[in-house]
């Protein structure tokens, strides 16, 4: 059987393969640029912010698909794929200019004049010499400090001040403008800017501040970038340290702005890969997919792309669990997780997940829990803190450290299971164990809460005064605090260690 894998790329078909239910935001924008086409003529910078692999590139590429086009042509410019145009915004004028005759008198005026308007941002770059410069006799791949130099020697003394570069540039944008949309028959042009997020941040300022300062010209021209607001923030931070604050830069450039919508339901992606149901403690079944999206959703990880690749490299581990060419003890490294037919545990198949994740995104935590011993050794400082707080005497390090090792080490850490640590509530006979599902919590924990004590099974939502960050670990704990009763239902012999072999081994 051929794992199903999903792809990395923007999606073809968005209605159909819209897995995270973003259809509704991208209609809503693309009914908004239809509708106020006339309005935006004075607001012609819009911009949808979203993180890296948020899906910008599919929900805009939606819009330029689907968008009226008695109203709009649209243009879609991937700003990384001409960064070796390190200048983009002369990059940007040949994309335009590729919708009209090349021998066009326009387009060497108005690339010319794109040059002398551009002077500023080329200095230091390399850039590639449009074909119209060739009398100057540059090479090629040119620096930009060479092609400054050879305009200024073709210019002499003529060379023109930047207010008349840009009044040229104004002029001579107009022109192609209005070419463009008599050959199109469109009211307006629409240019999608994409994949700004992956330029250098230098890059990224330029095309923004030459957007800004020069299209903006255009009489009949809308501007919509998609923009990872961290890749900005670290281009101004780079560029103007802390002069400039990055949310007042870009207020100041786009005058209208969305968001990508959050992840609020991964139930069409999950349901298709996770179609069994399990049996929870009050004896009702309910679908895998429900638990696993509660998984994502809880400890936040819901960026569209990630998720993708996670659920892939899950299907990957899912095929050698039900390949026999592959050794048994290879595939004992992987955990009951749900197969094609919808056999499996779920919250095993959770585990699966997160040590994915964990090895994937976060490897330094990764290496944190694996590095077990040293850890737990971690634990005893704020158990130390702790209890010199307190008005009594504080207790001697000795006994705290035994505290410790007592109440929530797992002593055998390399083979135990949840359903080992369970069996040994019963102790001696007599007492019973209060720290079985503690102890598998702080297993999964980091190890630098704000401040700690021992708590066990009974008080287990303590848990949430000591570790009061946001990491994917502690999330995760929470997560596993909120399903306790269902987790210790379902609880194997599947020994938990194997989770750190299952990632190195396998993947």
């Amino acid at each position: 059987m051929q794992p199903n894998l999903l792809t990395n790329r923007e999606l073809e078909n968005y209605v159909e393969q819209d897995d995270f239910n973003f259809l509704g935001k991208a209609e809503a924008i693309r009914i908004f640029l239809e509708q106020n086409s006339t309005s935006l003529k004075k607001n012609k910078m819009l911009v949808l912010y979203g993180e890296w692999g948020s899906g910008k590139t599919s929900l805009m590429k939606h819009i330029e698909q689907n968008i009226n086009k008695d109203i709009y042509k649209t243009i879609f410019f991937h700003a990384w794929e001409h960064e070796k145009d390190e200048n983009l915004a002369l990059s940007l004028c040949d994309a335009l200019t590729d919708n009209i005759d090349s021998n066009s008198q326009a387009i060497k005026d108005f690339m010319k004049g794109a040059l002398l308007a551009f002077r500023g941002f080329t200095s230091g770059m390399t850039l590639k010499t449009p074909a119209w410069l060739s009398g100057l006799g540059l090479d090629l791949e040119i620096s930009g400090d060479k092609i400054n130099k050879a305009l200024d020697d073709a210019l002499n003394e003529d060379k023109p001040s930047f207010y008349i570069s840009n009044k040229d540039f104004k002029k001579n944008f107009c022109k192609i403008e209005e070419l463009i949309l008599k050959k199109s028959d469109a009211q307006k042009l629409l240019i999608f800017i994409d994949d700004l997020d992956r330029c250098e941040p230098e890059n990224v300022l330029n095309l923004i501040t030459a957007l800004k300062l020069f299209f903006t010209y255009g009489e009949n021209t809308v501007f919509f970038c998609g923009i990872d607001k961290n890749a900005v923030k670290k281009a101004v931070g780079t560029k103007y340290r802390d002069i400039v604050k990055s949310e007042e830069y870009l207020e100041k450039v786009f005058d209208i702005s969305f968001h990508m919508p959050q992840i609020i339901s991964l139930k069409k992606m999950l349901e298709s890969r996770f179609n069994g149901q399990t049996k929870l403690s009050d004896d009702n079944y309910v679908p895998c997919a429900g638990i696993i999206e509660d998984f994502f959703l809880s400890t936040r990880f819901s960026n569209p792309r990630h998720v993708k690749k996670v659920l892939n490299k899950f299907e990957i581990i899912k095929d050698f669990k039900e390949l026999s060419a592959i050794p048994k003890e290879t595939r004992d490294y992987i955990p009951d997780i749900i197969r094609s037919n919808g056999d499996g545990n779920v919250f095993e198949t959770i585990f699966c997940l997160f040590a994915m994740i964990l090895h994937e995104f976060y490897n330094e935590d990764f290496l944190e829990l694996e590095s077990y011993e040293e850890k737990m050794q971690k634990y005893t400082e704020p158990l130390y803190k702790n209890a010199q707080s307190l008005p009594t005497s504080p207790e001697p390090y000795t006994s705290i450290t035994l505290q410790i090792r007592a109440n929530l080490l797992i002593d055998d850490c390399k083979t135990f299971s949840l359903k080992s640590l369970l069996s040994r509530r019963q102790r001696n006979n007599i007492n019973l164990d209060p720290y079985c599902f503690t102890r598998f919590i702080i297993f999964f924990s980091h190890g630098h809460p704000d401040l700690l004590r021992v708590f066990d099974d009974n008080e287990i939502h303590a848990y949430q005064n000591y570790f009061v960050d946001k990491e994917f670990t502690t999330l995760f704990c929470k997560f596993l605090i909120k399903h306790k009763t269902d987790i210790t239902n379902n609880a194997t012999e599947y020994p938990i260690w194997n989770l750190f072999e299952m990632v190195r081994y396998l993947l």
